[in-house]
């Protein structure tokens, strides 16, 4: 084998181009953007989408569909990885649309967008099985899972705003 002086170069280029996507990634968000995001966007998105949800259950107790969230835990990194999570689990409910304003702002404020999950291309006998329980969920079935949905989302809301004030005290 024949010694290449440059070999040791090419390895440490490629090393670098591996790690730096990790160094630009989620948690080197600037947290000064953060906070000054949250003051003039996002707490008035996040009171704005709090309230309107709060409107479409007016008449239904979330109590009885408890939500297990990741919670915020003092330290920068975490918040910011827990404020990341909460609303990329708020991207996937079927929200209104003051909703997504929310996911928006705090998405861009953090510079990360969500991982898409890979799509699973359905068999022919699960969209057989599919079609039947479409036919045998009642009215009353589908307003319990909205319900329990936007009660999800009052949840994450609720946890998001913890994490922002957490945030903002440090």
């Amino acid at each position: 084998m024949i010694y290449n002086p440059e070999q040791p170069l090419f390895c440490i280029s490629f090393l670098v181009l591996l790690l730096l996507p990790l160094s630009l990634s989620c948690g080197s968000a600037q947290l000064d953007n953060i906070r000054s995001d949250y003051i003039t966007i996002i707490q008035t998105e996040l009171q704005r989408t709090t309230e309107e949800i709060t409107s479409l259950l007016q008449n239904s107790d979330c109590s009885v569909f408890p939500h297990k969230l990741r919670n915020c835990t003092p330290g920068n990194a975490t918040s910011v990885h827990t404020l990341h999570y909460l609303t990329c689990k708020m991207r996937n409910l079927p929200v209104p649309q003051t909703t997504l304003r929310l996911i928006k702002s705090v998405l861009s404020s953090m510079r990360c967008p969500c991982l898409e999950k890979s799509i699973k291309m359905p068999t022919e006998s699960s969209k057989r099985r599919r079609g039947a329980t479409r036919r045998r969920r009642n009215e009353g079935t589908k307003n319990r899972k909205e319900t329990k949905k936007l009660c999800k989302a009052k949840a994450i809301l609720s946890a998001m705003t913890e994490c922002y004030q957490m945030l903002n005290s440090l």
